[in-house]
């Protein structure tokens, strides 16, 4: 049922888990009723072998922690290409101005690295909402970013983190697009067929940053976000005026967006509650949320003005601890 035609074993362990998955889905439909058909799972090791494969009508694997369940429910797809082993898809590489991310690096070694989550603390905190520890290990960074949920808990940081989309086809072909550019709409992203996300880039903080995920959610954990937002905000020198600030709403409009009108309101500002208030008040002007199953669209628009004001306190304490913040001194 399961064909993997290399030579070369892979070293990561997920490629068993995922065989041991795609069989219990296959072989339990008396129990759970799947449309899943017999899955061909290549595992190449060499990155043009996985383009060659893509350019043939497989489809990319990375977690899977998507893409099964989708088979399971849509009958397709068939041919999945794992790439867990691909060396240039894996490990983070870390330059003064950026970081690069392979597309196959786990969520938890993103959460695991200390260096990592200096670097990227919104990114982390989306990270850590996602699932359950055991999902975690299976799940990637850019899988959660090629689902395209309006609500995925990491695409709020990687945005407000200026994170850009290395694309790769088997011609060799490449682009490099921003979130903007890549997430189209729900479940939709600009990538073409034969084409694959070979890694992500993003910028660190610099010193005198902060950055931070905040999200609203019926469950602790194991949820999807009702609403959330990423902030960054970077301080003049006396840490407490607001030298820049970026606003990423989540769950509240077709896509992850920027709040850049109420970003610039904190802009020169002590991040005083007054000014926290009317930054509130822009960045719900900003959302489009609708009414569903979990929240209406008035419900969401209160969650943002709550998680925006709770967030950028919770900056403003860290950035200046003592301080009597709730006005300007």
């Amino acid at each position: 049922m399961l064909s993997c035609p290399t030579t070369i074993k892979p070293a990561e362990s997920g490629l068993q888990i995922l065989r041991e998955r795609i069989n219990f889905l296959v072989t339990t439909t008396t129990i759970r009723p799947t449309q899943l058909p017999e899955i061909d799972l290549l595992c190449p090791s060499d990155l043009q072998d996985a383009l060659a494969h893509l350019s043939d009508g497989a489809c990319a694997l990375a977690g899977g922690t998507d893409i099964i369940l989708w088979a399971s429910q849509r009958g397709e797809p068939r041919r999945l290409v794992w790439t867990g082993a691909v060396s240039e898809m894996l490990g983070m590489d870390f330059e003064q101005e950026f970081i690069r991310l392979g597309a196959a690096t786990s969520l938890s070694k993103l959460i695991r690295s200390k260096r990592f989550r200096e670097a990227a603390p919104a990114v982390v905190e989306g990270a850590q909402c996602v699932g359950s520890v055991q999902l975690r290990n299976q799940a990637t960074l850019v899988g959660n970013l090629c689902t395209a949920s309006p609500a995925g808990d990491t695409i709020p940081g990687l945005l407000v983190h200026d994170a850009r989309v290395l694309l790769l086809d088997a011609s060799g072909r490449r682009r490099e697009l921003g979130l903007h550019e890549f997430v189209l709409g729900p479940g939709k992203t600009a990538l073409s067929e034969g084409e694959l996300v070979l890694a992500l880039s993003l910028s660190p903080l610099a010193p005198g940053e902060m950055s931070m995920y905040r999200r609203f959610t019926q469950r602790a954990v194991l949820d999807v976000a009702t609403a959330s937002v990423a902030v960054r905000v970077s301080f003049e020198p006396d840490q407490r005026t607001v030298r820049e600030a970026r606003l990423a709403l989540g769950a509240v409009a077709p896509t992850v967006i920027e709040a850049k009108d109420a970003a610039s309101i904190l802009c020169g500002t002590l991040l005083d509650d007054a000014t926290l208030r009317t930054c509130a008040a822009a960045a719900v002007a900003a959302s489009t949320p609708i009414s569903d199953h979990r929240a209406g669209a008035d419900y969401r628009r209160q969650l943002i003005a709550t998680l925006i004001v709770d967030a950028l306190t919770e900056v403003r304490q860290k950035a200046a601890p003592g301080i009597d913040e709730g006005a300007p001194k």
